[in-house]
């Protein structure tokens, strides 16, 4: 009996601990969230204004010569708070998905490339915006 106790206690314990884990977790994700729903905005914004740049059921995909390259948010519904993976994909079919770091980078990335972008469509230079776009 005593054996049995111990084991549902130590089974408990794990139980708990994995759950303040995904809690903290959830909230290291947090900032990473708010930052790509505000590069979502701008993307959305950038989209209505060229079709280099695609903002559509989150995911966000800048156009090039040379394919796409799309940034995607995907709700975790494995775990029992708001969690998000992100994916980095490619038109040619690769598709990474991003650890907290790789996310960090990937969102300062997109956000250098749509404020070049958005810059660029303020002093209406096409090319320029094409040129930026294919140097991703």
């Amino acid at each position: 009996m005593k054996k049995l106790f111990l084991l549902l206690f130590v089974l408990g314990a794990g139980l708990t601990t994995q759950a303040q884990n995904s809690d903290n977790s959830a909230q290291d994700w947090s900032v990473s969230n708010e930052d790509y729903t505000d590069l979502y905005a701008m993307a959305t914004e950038i989209g209505k204004r060229t079709d280099k740049v695609i903002a559509n059921g989150n995911i966000i995909s800048i156009v090039k010569d040379n394919g796409t390259t799309s940034f995607q948010r995907k709700r975790d519904k494995t775990v029992a708070v708001e969690f998000y993976t992100f994916i980095l994909g490619t038109s040619n079919g690769k598709s990474i998905e991003l650890n907290k770091g790789q996310t960090e980078k990937v969102l300062e990335k997109f956000k250098v490339v749509l404020t070049k972008v958005k810059a660029s469509l303020d002093v209406d230079s096409t090319k320029d915006i094409d040129d930026i776009l294919n140097t991703l």
